[in-house]
């Protein structure tokens, strides 16, 4: 594996978030389990019935079309970039591999139509993609760009260090996927169950694998600073109001320091909440090179969850 495996990357792609998003939707409905609950309960109303024929299409051999696999190969960042990748793809590769790839597509009426008209077609799926971002993940955009940037940065040590097979071992990716292949890029999802999506596009295997770092979907998705309602805190009753503050940053992995920084405190005083955080098993510490990352765990993400909602 080590010979065939020359190019090995790690890419991020907003547009495959989306994606992900859409399909956790479509698979669970608005009951989608942890730790993407309380946020599916808020943008399954986003999901259109375009967005569901295409995750449908995918489904079957998680499979996900080139169209939608741009933003990875090109560089460009942002979905609006991604977005515009796709509605410029060509209409005849677009049509040839519906129709090869996925023979289940004319059965679907809004799929077999873009096959009849890609340019068409494209430019409204683009337009229901740019809406269902706006809506259903925008609002928690700071967190999730924030964690897919420490994402890539962990799993980069075990690139540099081990290389492009030891990555993927790393990742769980599945091994019939890369046999045979020397281009590799691996896409970091937070909205993930465990389906290792996957393409084909610019000659390069593109995998998804499930990130770190999910439960941010539980935080407040408001802008930091921006006035809320009044409300008792029993967060801060129970913790304390430094430590209660603490807890709400730590939904996607940070270092002490950057800790500090964001909440004005002295970084002694942090790494004491920190240290409690973790003997009470409620808070999760690794090591990214050479930075040591805290986040919640899953038993500090419910006692957050059942105390920030009455």
């Amino acid at each position: 594996m080590d010979r065939q495996l020359s190019d090995v990357r790690l890419a991020l792609c907003e547009l495959w978030q989306a994606f992900g998003a859409a399909a956790l939707l479509v698979r669970y409905g608005p009951d989608v389990p942890w730790p993407h609950a309380s946020w599916a309960r808020e943008a399954h109303a986003a999901l259109t019935p375009r967005l569901r024929s295409v995750v449908e299409l995918a489904r079957p051999r998680g499979r996900i079309p080139s169209f939608l696999s741009g933003g990875v190969t090109s560089r460009r960042a942002g979905v609006a970039d991604e977005l515009d990748d796709m509605v410029s793809a060509s209409a005849g590769l677009v049509r040839d591999e519906l129709a090869r790839e996925y023979p289940q597509a004319f059965a679907d009426p809004l799929v077999a139509a873009v096959i009849r008209d890609p340019e068409a077609q494209l430019r409204y799926l683009a337009v229901e993609f740019s809406n269902f971002w706006r809506s259903a993940i925008e609002p928690r955009g700071v967190g999730l760009a924030r964690s897919l940037e420490e994402e890539i940065l962990f799993r980069s040590r075990t690139l540099a260090v081990g290389g492009g097979a030891a990555l993927l071992r790393e990742l769980g990716l599945p091994s019939e996927r890369t046999d045979g292949v020397d281009r590799v890029t691996a896409v970091p999802m937070l909205f993930a169950d465990g389906t290792p999506w996957w393409s084909v596009a610019g000659g390069r295997t593109v995998l998804s694998f499930t990130a770190r770092g999910a439960g941010l979907l539980h935080a407040d998705p408001g802008p930091r600073g921006a006035e809320q309602p009044p409300r008792e805190d029993r967060l801060a009753i129970l913790l304390g109001r430094g430590r209660a503050s603490v807890v709400r940053e730590l939904a996607v992995p940070i270092t002490t320091s950057a800790l500090a920084d964001h909440l004005g405190l002295a970084a002694s005083t942090v790494s004491q909440h920190l240290s409690a955080l973790v003997s009470a098993g409620v808070v999760q510490r690794h090591r990214a090179g050479t930075r040591v990352l805290y986040e919640l765990n899953r038993s500090g993400m419910a006692l957050t969850q059942c105390l920030t909602n009455k």
